[in-house]
């Protein structure tokens, strides 16, 4: 199965272990990744302004892109990317103005070929032809989980691992279409599949704190502290989560959570890919480890693969 994947920039710079899990992981479940052919940023963030529509011209080229390579899907593991990339696409799909008015916005757009540098003009309009999916539900919709079963090389039975949610993956609701923003069962769903035991705790749809780490990071390291706090006191040996975000607020700022709360242990966070890798006998070497500020190795350990790969 071949797929039109979107990493997003912060997974080629800050994040690699996310991306490399992901590849590593759909290798070993026959699905070739392609990446859109000249992608760019999205946006980050999803412009609210009804009236300027220059925020929704970034993740628009990618979705036209995809559609002009032959793509009707696209997957991407990014909360951030997946909310931003599914509004807009929603928008133009609900909105014949707003899919006018872009589509007209973008009309003199000049896409030049990296290596023959030749100039490409005349895009057709675009009119709402790619579905956007998370990973998680492309995992759960399209590969299936029966099928994951059947390539689980190592047994993580008794690895109990809090799912993290965040603010991105369900709301709004009528716009993600993912799963119920208060009952949700997708990530409990995913690692139930590949072994795992899911742990149940009130703060896993909470925010962490967001951009607060930057502009008030006192609050940010609150926010982030009872959710790792949650999870740990609901017996988790591990938080995971989809968000490069959330893992720098909950994994490299723990340092600061843990001076301003003195009672607090730690526990370590990972990337929910690199579960799925390492449940399908990925070698932890290549899982990114490395990038992690507290240590995940452990979690990652003592669980032999019936055939490991590398």
């Amino acid at each position: 199965m071949k797929i039109h994947y979107y990493p997003g920039c912060t997974l080629k710079q800050k994040t690699t272990a996310l991306d490399i899990s992901t590849r590593e992981a759909m290798k070993l479940l026959d699905v070739e990744l392609v990446e859109p052919q000249g992608w760019s940023c999205c946006g980050a963030e999803y412009p609210l302004t009804e009236e300027k529509i220059a925020g929704l011209a970034a993740p628009i080229r990618i979705l036209r892109q995809v559609r002009d390579e032959g793509g009707d899907v696209l997957v991407t593991t990014c909360s951030f990317c997946f909310a931003v990339l599914k509004r807009a696409d929603k928008a133009l799909r609900d909105d014949p103005l707003k899919r006018k008015r872009i589509n007209a916005f973008l009309k003199d757009d000049i896409q030049i070929d990296p290596l023959t540098k030749e100039r490409t003009t005349g895009f057709e309009d675009y009119a709402g032809e790619v579905k956007v999916l998370h990973l998680l539900e492309f995992l759960r919709d399209r590969i299936g989980y029966p099928r994951i079963r059947d390539r689980i090389q190592r047994d993580l039975k008794g690895l109990a691992i809090a799912p993290y949610y965040g603010c991105r993956v369900l709301r709004p609701q009528k716009e993600m279409e993912v799963d119920h923003p208060d009952a949700p069962r997708l990530f409990e769903e995913f690692l139930e599949a590949v072994g795992c035991s899911a742990v149940d705790y009130p703060f896993k749809q909470e925010c962490c704190g967001s951009y607060l780490s930057v502009s008030l990071p006192a609050a940010a390291t609150e926010a982030s502290y009872r959710v790792l706090r949650s999870a740990r006191m609901n017996g988790a040996r591990a938080v995971a989560v989809t968000c490069p975000l959330c893992f720098y607020n909950m994994d490299h700022r723990q340092d600061a959570i843990k001076e301003a709360y003195l009672d607090f242990p730690g526990i370590p966070v990972v990337f929910f890919t690199q579960i799925l890798a390492w449940a399908l006998g990925v070698d932890k070497t290549v899982l990114g480890l490395g990038e992690h500020r507290v240590p995940a190795d452990g979690v990652f350990s003592e669980i032999p693969a019936t055939e490991v790969r590398t």
